[in-house]
């Protein structure tokens, strides 16, 4: 694997971004917006850029980009979308130029959000959320029809580590509807590349008021990107766009140094990028039959079929026949 854009067919404006154009990449990364349900004549707002990372539902984004949105939910121990928001992703098939006018079938809902986040609750003070990861999974559902599963991008949460010197991509949607004043303008959403070199790496430390590990990396990634996946030369995503700062210092939340984003994010194999842990089922010959992320069901389908191997595998939803069992499960 490499890239998934070739950097030298890359061409680079003055501030080293790149228009990407390709379907099967725009099929993975989605830009965010939000609207008040009440207001149903407003216009949406965009915020950033999440990415799907498996073949079901889940996308990941920044938890920044969203955390003006959310607010503490009515036990005080979880969080939620405001009540006054709607927040939705925009996916538009085929290759689309910049400003287009939308109809309602471009747009994906939230149907889920989580994360790992502080909550803060001062004497005499509404309890507040704080950013303890700058990671946040949404379940945005695709547009694709029931059987088929939705592209998405092998992550990895383990074995890269960054070293300095090291290339880097960034995807996102630099400058997402940044342009202020009419209403009635079409919506804009470009997507954009950027190559950059790590220039300094901070490992986790939960002394630090942002505890999660970082790279900087030399490249101007605008407002807009963050949220977007980071690729390391194996064409695997080890990060996410966490700020852009003027100058020319881009930096990213990567993830491996700690076990936050397996616990975040959940079905994804730690140990091998592109697999899935899942429940399986199989017959008599040990052949693998059935795989599903619900317990229940895969239960239900060896009670149904008169089965009763079952184990916790790993499994790769591109490869047919691409399985190991778990041990330890």
């Amino acid at each position: 694997m490499s890239f998934p854009v070739d950097p030298c067919a890359a061409d680079p404006n003055q501030r080293g971004l790149f228009l990407v154009q390709d379907p099967a990449i725009r099929a993975r990364v989605l830009p965010l917006f939000s609207f008040n349900p009440g207001r149903s004549d407003d216009r949406p707002v965009g915020h950033g850029t999440a990415f799907r990372v498996d073949p079901w539902s889940r996308c990941l984004t920044a938890y920044h980009v969203l955390q003006d949105l959310l607010e503490v939910d009515k036990d005080g121990t979880g969080t939620v979308l405001r009540s006054d928001l709607r927040l939705a992703a925009l996916e538009v098939e085929g290759i689309r130029f910049g400003r287009l006018v939308l109809g309602a079938d471009a747009w994906r809902s939230l149907a889920g959000l989580f994360s790992l986040c502080g909550i803060e609750a001062l004497p005499f003070q509404s309890p507040h959320l704080r950013n303890v990861t700058e990671l946040i999974v949404l379940k945005i559902r695709p547009g694709t029809r029931p059987s088929e599963a939705p592209p998405y991008w092998p992550v990895d949460l383990r074995r890269w580590r960054p070293t300095r010197g090291e290339r880097v991509l960034a995807l996102g949607f630099a400058g997402l509807d940044a342009e202020e004043g009419d209403e009635d303008r079409p919506i804009s959403q470009c997507l954009y590349g950027s190559f950059g070199q790590i220039t300094d790496v901070e490992p986790a430390d939960v002394a630090r008021g942002r505890p999660w590990p970082m790279i900087r990396v030399a490249a101007e990634w605008p407002g807009g990107m963050s949220g977007g996946p980071v690729f390391n030369e194996a064409g695997h995503v080890i990060g996410v766009v966490s700020s852009g700062i003027a100058g020319g210092t881009g930096t990213a939340t990567f993830f491996s140094g700690w076990n936050m984003p397996e616990r975040i994010m959940g079905s994804i194999d730690p140990h091998h990028p592109g697999r899935f842990m899942c429940h399986g089922v199989f017959d008599d010959t040990g052949k693998l039959v059935h795989a599903t992320q619900d317990a229940e069901r895969a239960k239900r389908f060896a009670e149904i079929h008169a089965l009763t191997d079952r184990s916790v595998v790993s499994v790769n939803p591109l490869q047919e026949g691409d399985w190991m069992r778990v041990n330890g499960h």
